[in-house]
């Protein structure tokens, strides 16, 4: 099969499972410190995912009653549960709407449109309009490697941010809250109470995310890739592309639902995600090859030819 769902199902490298086998607990608090050297701030914190991380942030910078400035398709809002009402007993609002808020969170890349890139120019506006923000960036290296810019330029408008080891970097799992010092504290202390600290093998995680953090380059493969993915697809007749910013494709068939495109691409060897009632979702990653590529364009084309 050519998985095409997401990043999250790269499997991990053989540098990494060595780095594993290899591992003692150092591994953890190293792998903290140079998360937060590369996100240009005092500390960081490992978490198991990235939904972990962004709930710990709302946790430890906001009071329960706060009102949240939050993008209504963000991920904290559509994917992680309404963690942000249900466990932080926070109320989300609309940029709009930001006046009064306690923080507002911005997500880098976007996932559902198509991983679109904020610089750090386009986020410090958006950050200022609350006294603090929060930045998902669950994909930042996409960001950073599609703007060539260092991590730490895209984290330095906001207060804190969440990055996650796994998807592009590779790393079977895990991600990391950073900010100031005394923020990462208090956020230890609240990922404990919601159990997500208490990883007793996190140093093996740990191990592998630090190989993670030196592959930030690789991630131009799946970039270049997902560009030759979308032009070849959008050359398909009767096939609908959005032009991939990062690593995420979406498209569409011509008088086909999402589904049925899914179900007759998972026929031919294909695998995908449905965004939505028409539109299919490819995500390349380190998984995926440039034969991968030539498989998944001749399966689309079968399916578009009907």
């Amino acid at each position: 099969m050519i998985d095409l769902r997401s990043d999250w199902v790269t499997r991990p490298t053989e540098r990494m499972w060595e780095a594993m086998r290899a591992a003692d607990v150092s591994a953890l608090p190293r792998l903290e410190a140079r998360a937060a050297e590369l996100l240009g701030k005092e500390a960081a914190v490992w978490t198991p995912t990235c939904s972990a991380a962004n709930l710990a942030a709302l946790l430890t910078v906001c009071e329960p009653g706060d009102r949240v400035a939050v993008e209504e398709d963000a991920h904290i809002l559509t994917t992680e549960g309404m963690g942000i009402e249900h466990v932080a007993h926070l109320e989300p609002v609309g940029f709009e709407a930001a006046a009064g808020a306690a923080l507002v969170c911005l997500e880098n890349t976007h996932t559902r449109r198509g991983g679109t890139v904020l610089s750090g120019e386009e986020t410090a506006p958006v950050a200022a309009l609350a006294p603090r923000a929060h930045l998902d960036g669950a994909r930042l290296p996409n960001a950073a490697v599609a703007l060539g810019v260092p991590l730490a330029e895209l984290a330095a408008p906001v207060d804190t941010v969440a990055l996650s080891l796994n998807k592009g970097l590779g790393a079977p799992a895990g991600a990391v809250l950073a900010g100031e010092a005394a923020v990462i504290e208090e956020a230890r202390v609240h990922l404990r109470r919601v159990g997500a600290a208490s990883v007793h093998q996190a140093y093996l995680l740990a191990a592998a995310g630090l190989v993670a953090l030196d592959l930030l380059d690789r991630i131009a493969d799946d970039h270049r890739r997902a560009h030759d993915l979308g032009e070849r697809l959008a050359a398909i007749d009767g096939v609908a592309v959005e032009p991939p910013p990062t690593n995420l494709v979406f498209f569409s068939v011509e008088g086909r639902r999402a589904e049925s495109v899914l179900a007759a691409l998972e026929a031919l060897g294909v695998l995908g995600y449905r965004r939505d009632q028409r539109r299919v979702r490819f995500v390349t990653h380190g998984g995926i090859d440039d034969a991968a590529v030539e498989r998944a364009v001749a399966a689309a084309a079968s399916v578009a030819a009907g």
